[in-house]
């Protein structure tokens, strides 16, 4: 198989300089699993232009080598392509690829894509951009903006970053007025202070290796917290590393194919797999079911994530 490897040279892995992560040590790592690889090392504002110019050369897959917002690049531009996606994982976090049970070691990972076999997954959408994982509106959006902006301010680290912007907000709990519309034109008034738009279900709880059973069940989950006091909220964010989600209290919880929300007191505060954007309201939200071709290991094919 022949592949482009587009490797995020800020992503925490790459970052610290690894020498299994250089090119040459890549080409030679895919050559021994028996895959030939195009390796392009580049920096974050470079990958949107590597990854187009890498899908019109409709290669066997891309290998994108990052953490969830690059994955998130690579899969927005894949989607509906047919050409698969291979996810190296170099991130923090890496959600996605643990979903996928991709190996977190280089070689492991070059094997399973070298071994070459592929699933169809789903993506969310929401106005057009595609995620992967989720995308969440108000608290946590919130303090995800503001820890990037502690880092760029004051060259905090993330977690340190995040702890700091999470007690920011925590602090000036604010509810959001929304109003939700689904596909066969019915609406609600909601008021809460956090709203999470899953790509699939996410069945176990904040400390679980994975968080998703499936990643193809053609379903987006949409999760409200009904929580107004500091003690409520609280108690749901510890829940949440305890228990399923969908069995935390104060926390509701329901499947839908489209849905569209509209915030009812100017702009929302948005992330995308981790990463703040600037959305405007409405948000159309939509699930393109089995449209992203993946890698994953041999016994992942039938579908079970």
């Amino acid at each position: 198989m022949k592949f482009i490897v587009i490797l995020n040279s800020k992503a925490g892995t790459a970052a610290k300089g690894s020498e299994e992560l250089a090119p040459d040590a890549l080409r030679t790592a895919f050559s021994e699993a028996g895959a030939e690889a195009d390796v392009r090392a580049v920096t974050p504002d470079q990958i949107e232009a590597t990854l187009r110019e890498a899908v019109s050369t409709r290669p066997d897959a891309v290998i994108i080598g990052g953490g969830d917002g690059t994955v998130r690049s690579a899969a927005g531009l894949l989607a509906g392509t047919g050409i698969a996606l291979g996810v190296l994982p170099l991130g923090t976090l890496n959600h996605f690829a643990k979903d996928l049970k991709i190996p977190p070691t280089v070689k492991d990972a070059i094997a399973v894509f070298a071994a070459g076999v592929v699933r169809e997954v789903d993506v969310g959408e929401v106005n057009g951009h595609v995620f992967i994982n989720n995308c969440s509106l108000g608290s946590y959006a919130e303090a995800v903006r503001r820890r990037d902006a502690l880092r760029d301010t004051h060259g905090h680290g993330k977690w340190p970053a995040m702890i700091r912007a999470s007690f920011q907000v925590f602090r000036r709990l604010r509810r959001m007025h929304l109003r939700f519309t689904s596909a066969d034109g019915k609406s609600r008034s909601v008021r809460t202070p956090v709203v999470v738009i899953a790509n699939n279900r996410y069945s176990g709880h904040v400390l679980d290796k994975t968080m998703r059973a499936r990643l193809d069940e053609g379903h987006l989950w949409l999760y409200t917290a009904h929580v107004h006091r500091h003690l409520a909220a609280l108690r749901l964010a510890l829940q949440s590393l305890v228990r399923r989600l969908d069995e935390a209290d104060a926390l509701a919880s329901e499947a839908v194919t489209e849905i569209t929300i509209a915030s009812e007191r100017g702009p929302l505060p948005v992330a995308m797999d981790g990463e703040p954007v600037e959305l405007p309201s409405p948000l159309h939200f939509r699930i393109r079911p089995r449209a992203l071709r993946v890698l994953v290991p041999r016994d992942e094919r039938n579908g079970q994530t």
